[in-house]
């Protein structure tokens, strides 16, 4: 007995001692970690090397705001958000600068994880593009499918490119609403409205269970408004001729048969693109265009964030004092 006590209490002894042999391990490990952080953040250089030839991959990631949602469960430092945003101001100082620099020969537009934005907010990217343009460099865009929204930026490029067994869906533009007059009377719920004048719709979920004739014709009116912009945009953009984009949507059926159904080719016969490529095609044109990074095994490239970095850090450098006008976005 007395053997067996001491055998466990070396037992016990021993696993003390290793754990604790551990414990300053571990701490040592996580000390000199610290230090080799705090290092690499003193001795880091914001700089990044560009090629000298190279085309700018402006890749949109999530909804395009003026100010970026903030939240408890977001965080800059742990590099998190709610969800993916892009600073519109972002997008157009970054097209901007590159206009006038010599590394940029093209801008490619990569709109696959593009999400939601304003006409008001696109309106001013494709101003922005438009203005590039004007330094003799060439924009493209490639996809494998383009939204509404996407093809509103997509149709500034000298060459827009399209996936063999892709699309561009255009739907037009609607305002639809939920209605709640049945469901509050199954929940004897009383609702008491008072409203003067005829174009009022603000409570008409409450108190019908469909769009009134007043309101079909109030929002009718400013929707086409903004359509009517949208497909003239477009066909200038495009060289089509007036109506050419709503005979595109109103007639979809009936041109979906003349093309077997292939929608693809349904774009590229009413020119909203120029040609049907591959990932492969389109990335071979653009080696033979600003030439090919051997490591990467792509083209010569300069991503968004990094640009956008670069200019902004190189703004910083420049500037001559610090009483500047500052926005704020309320």
């Amino acid at each position: 007995m007395k053997y067996f006590v001491k055998a466990i209490r070396w037992l016990i002894s021993g696993f003390w001692q290793g754990l604790t042999v551990c414990r300053a391990i571990v701490g040592n490990l996580i000390f000199l970690a610290l230090i080799a952080a705090f290092l690499a953040i003193f001795f880091y250089d914001g700089k990044k090397d560009f090629p000298d030839k190279a085309a700018l991959l402006l890749a949109l990631q999530g909804d395009i705001v003026i100010q970026k949602t903030e939240s408890m469960l977001s965080s800059r430092l742990m590099g998190e958000a709610t969800r993916e945003e892009t600073l519109l101001k972002d997008i157009i100082d970054v097209i901007d600068h590159a206009k006038d620099d010599q590394r940029v020969q093209a801008l490619v537009l990569n709109l696959h994880d593009m999400g939601n934005a304003a006409t008001s907010k696109l309106a001013d990217i494709g101003e922005a593009l438009k203005r590039f343009k004007t330094g003799g460099k060439p924009i493209y865009a490639s996809a494998d499918y383009y939204g509404q929204q996407q093809y509103d930026l997509a149709a500034h490029a000298d060459h827009l490119y399209l996936h063999p067994m892709g699309g561009v869906a255009l739907t037009g533009f609607g305002i639809y609403r939920n209605y709640f007059k049945s469901a509050l009377e199954k929940l004897m719920i009383q609702f008491h409205a008072f409203r003067v004048g005829t174009y009022k719709s603000a409570l008409e979920p409450f108190l019908r269970d469909d769009m009134s004739a007043y309101a079909k014709e109030a929002n009718l009116s400013w929707l086409s408004v903004l359509w009517n912009a949208y497909t003239a945009t477009i066909a200038e953009l495009r060289g089509l001729p007036p109506g050419a984009v709503d005979d595109y949507i109103n007639n979809v059926s009936e041109n979906l048969s003349l093309v077997k159904g292939d929608t693809a080719q349904l774009a590229l016969d009413h020119g909203l693109v120029d040609a049907l490529k591959t990932r492969d095609e389109v990335r071979e044109e653009l080696i033979a265009l600003v030439g090919e990074d051997a490591e990467e095994m792509a083209i010569n490239q300069i991503q968004f964030d990094d640009y956008l970095a670069a200019i902004q850090l190189q703004g910083r450098q420049n500037r001559e004092d610090t009483s500047k006008v500052g926005v704020i976005v309320a």
